[in-house]
């Protein structure tokens, strides 16, 4: 049932959703180095001007990019499951992403790494959370839509990536005692 629910999201997305646009825009964010330095500049640019959050962001953000990408990692490491391009015949969908990992499919690790930031800066600056979780929206849904991953690989990224920000947030929170968050 799940994974008919799953494959029927997959093809609505990846088929039913295609345009010229999308074409596009959604391989930008297969390659990190795409995005990722925007990332960067952000995190260090409040690093430096924010002393109030400045130790949190120089621990944490790099705490849980490891930690998601890590975790995730030793997750694919088990090959449970197949990417889409793979599994379902590079000629029955629309493929516009990288080849690598082709039984590397679950988690997505760009949907964990992308949450577990996004949940980590909407925690130290919630005014600016649609932002974040809308650039985090974004690189999950492309995940879908050029074919390399499954909506129950992006969600079970997105879960990972957000409770293991969260967790460490609740770590960091305990082992310094800092009242400022």
């Amino acid at each position: 049932m799940l994974e008919r629910v799953d494959l029927s999201l997959f093809h609505f997305i990846n088929r039913s959703l295609a345009n010229p646009f999308f074409d596009w825009l959604m391989p930008l964010f297969d390659k990190p180095k795409s995005w990722i330095p925007f990332i960067l500049i952000f995190w260090l640019l409040m690093a430096y001007k924010d002393q109030k959050y400045r130790k949190l962001l120089l621990i944490l953000v790099p705490l849980t990019i490891l930690c998601c990408d890590q975790f995730g990692g030793f997750i694919k490491d088990f090959g449970l499951r197949d990417r889409p391009w793979f599994a379902l015949g590079i000629e029955n969908i629309r493929h516009l992403g990288g080849m690598g990992g082709k039984h590397a499919s679950f988690p997505s690790n760009h949907a964990s790494n992308i949450s577990g930031i996004a949940f980590l800066f909407s925690f130290i600056y919630p005014h600016l959370r649609c932002y974040f979780w809308g650039i985090a929206i974004l690189i999950m849904f492309s995940r879908v839509y050029i074919g390399v991953h499954y909506p129950f690989d992006v969600f079970t990224g997105f879960i990972l990536g957000t409770l293991i920000s969260c967790g460490l947030v609740i770590l960091y929170k305990k082992a310094t005692s800092d009242e400022t968050i």
